[in-house]
């Protein structure tokens, strides 16, 4: 009889545990899924690729990146991708059908996979293409606010439609 308390003890402290991770999980995927959004949502216009959009588009996605990844997406022009296809094809871009699963967890880091469908709409937001994307996500938790660390996000797709 003297165990029970010692076991119940012990199975609400592993609850504790697994629901606080759990809430960590849930917050990183929800700043995750608002950076996919914004990223991945474009509304063609002749003056996308104009020095003044990318500006703006740099600091549009400023604040879901830390310091580290801000500057090599801003260097390596990865915020300007979604703003080339959408130029390249001239049709605007939105995500679809977005879902993360955790792929790992560390103290203040989380990776996510994820995929989404991006859409590809004429002027009349009727849509021309669809192409799946996958990717990982690495989420680091900066003043307790997640932020994107790194997104190997599926290249060959991207590319194929600013070449193709």
């Amino acid at each position: 009889m003297r165990k029970s308390p010692l076991i119940l003890c012990m199975i609400l402290l592993s609850l504790t545990l697994i629901m606080g991770c759990s809430s960590e999980v849930d917050d990183a995927t929800k700043a995750a899924e608002k950076y996919k959004n914004v990223e991945y949502t474009i509304k063609a216009s002749e003056d996308l690729m104009s020095v003044e959009s990318i500006l703006a588009r740099n600091e549009e996605m400023k604040p879901y990146f830390t310091e580290y990844f801000s500057e090599k997406a801003i260097a390596t022009r990865i915020t300007t991708i979604p703003l080339t296809i959408a130029d390249k094809q001239k049709l605007s871009l939105k995500p679809e059908n977005l879902k993360f699963t955790l792929s790992e967890q560390k103290k203040d880091i989380i990776e996510l996979d994820y995929i989404v469908d991006l859409v590809l709409l004429d002027k009349d937001d009727k849509e021309s293409k669809r192409v799946p994307l996958e990717g990982i996500m690495t989420m680091f938790n900066v003043d307790g606010q997640w932020l994107v660390q790194g997104d190997r996000f599926d290249t060959e797709s991207l590319m194929k439609l600013i070449y193709d």
